[in-house]
């Protein structure tokens, strides 16, 4: 793969990263701060971003945005998993909020699936968001970064080739027959 293209698909995965993080932090400090840890039952279908249960996602979203990082910066595939199960989960969670404000007669501005804008940007940013993490983790999978150590070349004199000895350790290598 090009240099440029490399740069390109991780530069995205770290704006991501970055962006859940200091998104989590800011949700978690706004919910803390301004808002009450009761409320009246007919509200339930905001209950993802009330109180202790925004706070909780907040701090989800934090570890998840962490892991993020950490396996883009490692290349470490298993790291990436958790952020794309988690957008998962609240994709889920807002469907699932819109069907019930659907069902109790809500407004229909107020849905993000019944908002043509809301759609349209919904739809854009998660399609944005999914190809990043698997043009990420194809790039993982495929051009992993080099090891420092396994590539040891040793030049037979007798035949002029190169030959290649299987590492099983750094020591192996440099003995001689």
């Amino acid at each position: 793969m090009q240099h440029y293209l490399r740069f390109y698909i991780k530069f995205h995965s770290y704006v991501i990263a970055v962006a859940t993080i200091i998104g989590s932090i800011f949700l978690a400090a706004v919910l803390y701060q301004s808002t009450d840890f009761l409320y009246p039952l007919e509200e339930f279908y905001d209950y993802r971003y009330m109180g202790s249960v925004g706070l909780v996602f907040g701090v989800i979203w934090l570890t998840v945005g962490i892991s993020l990082f950490y396996g883009i910066f490692k290349e470490e595939k298993k790291f990436v998993y958790p952020f794309v199960a988690m957008y998962m989960i609240e994709l889920f969670l807002l469907v699932l909020r819109d069907i019930i404000m659907i069902w109790q007669n809500k407004r229909w501005y107020n849905m993000v699936f019944v908002n043509p804008f809301g759609v349209v940007m919904a739809l854009y940013v998660t399609l944005h968001v999914m190809m990043t993490m698997i043009a990420m983790g194809k790039l993982i999978e495929h051009e992993p970064v080099a090891q420092p150590g396994t590539n040891f070349v040793r030049f037979n004199t007798e035949n002029g080739q190169e030959q290649r000895h299987s590492v099983v350790g750094d020591e192996e290598v440099l003995v001689t027959d």
